[in-house]
């Protein structure tokens, strides 16, 4: 993801000044359109419906490139889960289950057993694949199925190869990376958060972070990248979805501060993986597509601040520009926009966006007939006026009805006041009869509200 200068911190957490909120009103607010994420959803899922391609022998799925006929493991995971997270049904489903459940590796060998391989693994199972893959059969509840891979084997394999590090290499003994330890937690969170080597994963992700270094790389010494920081903190809000520390929040603001919401740019992440250490054969290359903006803008919605609204809205207004085309017109073999991967990055963020509220745990929602304003924590003790963008106009009906007593009350001093004027009555009697009951009347009221209020009777025995 190309690094920017930084965009403006959020808001600190207090009161705006009246000339900032006079300047804000003139802004317009930042906007969603759900109309138009739903249409984009649905465009997305029909180019997955128009490139599932049947597989020679059992199934059928989708390969990275989209416009290959021939299925690969992880490619049909993604398909397949994208139309899970969607909530949509989808007519091949079962073939493509088929497909992974052929292809999962039976081995004598406890580090292959259950996992899956890539095209260019050379036929050992990775975490690139059975991470993904594991993740796609928990969030599809397929552990029940006869016909469905063996979950409990995938979740066996991920066990046996995490490194005595506690994070993960493409398999056990090659150079724990972020990426795959990413992959690895996100399926471990599927399957069984509370499994000892969450933890150990998540120690190994978070242990050298600093107020210095507090974003991410393709490995921990690497330069951090907007896109290796994002992927983080979204597997970091799935597997320990309540860690609020001062280095995550860090992490946020870094993140915040250098993601461009309007860059489009994907790149390829290559690294070469030895089964058996450093140095030893065999070795072999393994590439990851990344899209770095999708995915800040699915961990922006994890900030336990509450996202960024104007981030938001322009990282969404960027994925939404235009129409997704049929990837086999719409680009170059080989390009990012024949790959799979462009579209589940996208397609994972718009799931995401109609899922979650965009509201911190501290702010208040205001729920009117027509319209909802989330008031943030840090103007919590604002009135809701000073946060519209226009002053409400006075009911005098509401007003009567909730000050009635008080106008009553008014009325008779008024009047009272008004007699001893024409002589009517001296001033000791409107002080005795009028002024000295409403005082005595308001200390009485005042003294009542200040009382503790008493708990209920206790329980009979």
């Amino acid at each position: 993801m190309n690094q920017t200068p930084p965009l403006p911190a959020q808001a600190p957490r207090a009161a705006a000044s009246a000339t900032a909120s006079s300047r804000a009103r003139a802004v317009a607010a930042p906007v969603i359109d759900m109309a138009v994420l739903e249409a984009r959803l649905n465009e997305s899922l029909d180019v997955l419906r128009d490139t599932y391609a049947p597989a020679p022998g059992t199934g059928g799925g989708w390969y990275h490139e989209l416009a290959r006929p021939e299925p690969g493991t992880t490619a049909t995971a993604l398909g397949l889960l994208a139309f899970v997270e969607a909530g949509r049904p989808f007519e091949h489903f079962d073939e493509g289950l088929a497909f992974l459940a052929e292809r999962q590796a039976a081995s004598a060998d406890a580090l292959r057993d259950g996992g899956w391989a890539t095209r260019t693994s050379l036929g050992m199972p990775v975490v690139e694949a059975t991470g993904w893959i594991a993740r796609f059969l928990a969030r599809a509840r397929c552990d029940l199925r006869e016909d469905a891979p063996d979950l409990r084997r995938a979740y066996r394999w991920l066990l046996r190869n995490q490194n005595p590090d506690g994070g993960w290499g493409s398999l056990y003994g090659a150079a724990s990376r972020v990426w795959q330890t990413c992959l690895a937690l996100r399926a471990l969170a599927q399957l069984n958060p509370y499994d000892p080597a969450v933890d150990r994963g998540v120690e190994w992700l978070t242990a050298d972070r600093t107020a210095h270094r507090p974003a991410w790389g393709p490995v921990p010494a690497a330069a951090p990248t907007v896109t290796h920081t994002a992927f983080v903190l979204v597997t970091l809000a799935e597997a320990r979805p309540r860690l609020r520390t001062e280095r995550l929040l860090d992490a946020y603001d870094w993140l915040l501060a250098h993601l461009d919401p309007d860059d489009e740019h994907t790149w390829i992440e290559t690294y070469e993986v030895s089964p058996h250490g450093l140095g030893s054969r065999p070795v072999w290359r393994l590439a990851l597509w990344h899209y770095g903006l999708p995915i800040a803008l699915t961990a922006l919605l994890h900030d336990p601040r509450g996202p960024h609204g104007p981030t938001i809205a322009r990282a969404f207004r960027t994925l939404a520009r235009g129409e997704v085309a049929d990837p086999r017109r719409n680009g170059l073999p080989g390009g990012a926009r024949t790959s799979l991967w462009t579209l589940w990055w996208r397609l994972e963020t718009l799931i995401a966006l109609t899922r979650v509220p965009l509201a911190g745990t501290a702010d208040v929602l205001h729920w009117y007939p027509d319209a909802t304003v989330v008031q943030r924590a840090h103007a919590r003790e604002l009135p809701v006026a000073a946060l519209l963008p226009h002053r409400r106009i006075v009911d005098p009906v509401a007003l009567v009805r909730r000050h009635w007593s008080a106008l009553v009350l008014g009325f008779v001093c008024v009047t009272s006041a008004f007699g001893v004027t024409l002589g009517a009555w001296g001033w000791r009697d409107f002080w005795l009869s009028v002024i000295v009951p409403i005082v005595l009347a308001s200390v009485d009221e005042s003294l009542k509200r200040r009382r503790t209020p008493r708990g209920p009777p206790p329980a009979a025995p």
